[in-house]
């Protein structure tokens, strides 16, 4: 599982990465709302991990972008703005849930589980018709016996 990280302090983004790599998730950072758009985008991603207060664009104007991009990712707000009134506008901005700083890595880990367990399997290729498209980029693939462009070979 692929994970996003787009928080703007580094220090905080780089155990965050070494936390989840350890548990066996790959990880991508990105340090500004902006950038971490562009990077999510991409449908890479199984999870986002969304800082509120962002350089460049905020957390909550990405999470709204994204949505309206069809990005169905999970999205976990993590941020210091703790009051209801932040965590309401950060679920309605496209949120999955909102965890407050300072968290407990437990809380974290327990977080990001239950919205990966969300996304049910793992697609690893897409199909339509005799061709397939791996997940991991490899370009069309046929299927048993097809060729990978339809117009050679049927």
């Amino acid at each position: 599982m692929k994970i996003l990280i787009v928080e703007d302090d580094r220090p905080l983004s780089d155990s965050l990465r070494a936390l989840l790599e350890d548990r066996g998730y790959q990880t991508e950072a990105a340090y500004d709302g902006e950038a971490g758009l562009q990077y999510a985008l991409t449908g890479a991603y199984d999870l986002i991990i969304l800082d509120v207060m962002l350089p460049v664009l905020d957390g909550r104007q990405a999470a709204r972008r994204l949505r309206q991009s069809r990005c169905a990712a999970p999205i976990l707000m993590l941020t210091a703005l703790s009051q209801l009134e932040d965590r309401v506008e950060g679920l309605n901005a496209g949120a999955d849930y909102y965890l407050a700083k300072p968290f407990d890595t437990r809380e974290l880990l327990a977080c990001v589980g239950a919205l990966l367990r969300r996304q049910g399997g793992q697609v690893d290729e897409l199909r339509w018709g005799n061709t397939g498209l791996p997940h991991a980029g490899k370009g069309p693939q046929p299927a048993q016996g097809g060729h990978p462009d339809p117009g050679v070979g049927v």
